[in-house]
């Protein structure tokens, strides 16, 4: 229940809010159509520090949820999950940048093909 609660307090936010000047939040909804996938970009080079990435859907799957790492034109897949859920699908992972040289890309693929998925992907800067 007090997960739910959180989780629901994360979606009310809205969209890109600027917390602090060292507290990134990003937040948005994404609906990705059968058999397709969808790729979010975040500049990250000079912007050194942790990074929680949080994937919620409440969908039918299967989804898969894939975390890149880049720099320049390398992409490197670092975790990738596959959940085969009907509804609660969830997934977190921490994204370190210290050095501040790396790209954060988040892919999300949806292989129901009977119809969308709607994700919401959540991006916080941890202290």
């Amino acid at each position: 229940m007090i997960r739910t609660l959180a989780c629901l307090f994360l979606l009310t936010i809205g969209s890109p809010v600027q917390a602090e000047d060292n507290e990134y939040l990003y937040y948005r909804d994404v609906t990705i159509p059968a058999f397709q996938n969808m790729r979010e970009f975040f500049n990250l080079p000079n912007h050194p520090g942790h990074y929680q990435v949080t994937l919620v859907s409440d969908s039918v799957g299967p989804l898969t949820f894939r975390i890149i790492r880049a720099e320049e034109d390398i992409e490197i897949e670092i975790k990738r999950h596959r959940s085969y859920h009907v509804g609660d699908h969830e997934f977190h992972f921490s994204f370190a940048n210290t050095e501040g040289k790396f790209d954060l890309i988040v892919e999300m693929a949806n292989s129901n093909p009977a119809g969308s998925a709607k994700v919401s992907v959540i991006v916080v800067e941890l202290p």
